[in-house]
């Protein structure tokens, strides 16, 4: 996966959050790294379609996620991978079970960008909420259609308790006939409750993570550039200082508890002689 280490920062075993997760392919090699997967997608079948691609089976949970709304949580027998059906704006810190270590914004920001300005800040605000003081939130951004979000606008939404820094560019082929809804035999997932928001439709989450490459999808098929950046805390050095303080007053207190041990013995040998 490119810019893994971007992600990850070189730490593992990792709980990570993938907001508007689609059916991508991230998230089970993710897991396979050792690291726990949190999902958030709206549409039932993409969902279904992650555990049928990957033969996963799996187990599924109704859950009090707001005072008036339930969730499906579908979550892998054999791999660290839970999913939510549910709109991801119902979706939050508390439910989440504590703050990420790290954040893989697959494609969403632009699909929320269609929702309109108010809805992008407020996607903004809760994936900070969601986010360690030393985590790391990468954004992919494609640069197709109306709602490209650049670097600029997301240091304007971040605000400035964060850092936006700009890792890289690729090309990725897309194929309209990739993301042709598949035929939902489960009859969707209206009974639940549970808006799309029309993300689904725009393909996210499925051309999987770089590594894989593009094939041969015939004439119809057009490139698309899609732009990285990784969001950090600026306050995450204060966290850093805090450890490293903490850590070395532990040592502190050691070296000072072995002096006085030390002095001790000295004062019972002079006392001997």
């Amino acid at each position: 996966m490119k810019n893994i280490d971007e992600l990850t920062g070189g730490r593992s075993n990792l709980r990570i959050f993938v907001p508007l997760c689609g059916k991508t392919p991230d998230m089970l090699w993710l897991a396979e790294q050792g690291h726990a997967i949190i999902g958030v997608e709206a549409s039932i079948r993409y969902i279904k379609a992650f555990f049928r691609d990957n033969e996963l089976e799996y187990t599924v949970n109704s859950r009090q996620i707001t005072d008036e709304k339930k969730a499906n949580v579908y979550e892998a027998k054999d791999k660290d991978i839970t999913l939510y059906n549910c709109d991801i704006f119902d979706f939050s810190l508390e439910e989440s079970g504590g703050q990420f270590d790290a954040i893989w914004d697959q494609s969403a920001i632009p699909v929320i960008n269609a929702m309109g300005k108010k809805r992008l800040k407020e996607y903004t605000s809760l994936m900070q909420a969601l986010l360690k003081p030393d985590g790391r939130h990468m954004v992919e951004i494609c640069k197709h259609g109306a709602n490209f979000v650049t670097g600029k606008m997301l240091k304007s939404l971040v605000g400035d308790k964060s850092d936006v820094r700009y890792i890289g560019t690729r090309m990725w082929k897309y194929d309209e006939d990739e993301f042709e809804e598949d035929e939902d035999e489960e009859g969707g997932h209206g009974d639940h409750g549970h808006e799309d928001h029309g993300h689904g439709d725009h393909g996210h989450g499925d051309h999987g993570h770089e590594d894989h490459g593009p094939g041969d999808h015939g004439d119809d098929e057009e490139e698309v550039e899609m732009f990285y950046h990784i969001i950090t805390f600026k306050d995450k050095g204060g966290a850093a200082v805090s450890r490293k303080r903490k850590n070395e007053q532990q040592e502190k207190g050691k070296k000072t508890k072995q002096n006085k041990a030390g002095e001790k013995q000295e004062q019972k040998k002079k006392r001997r002689k």
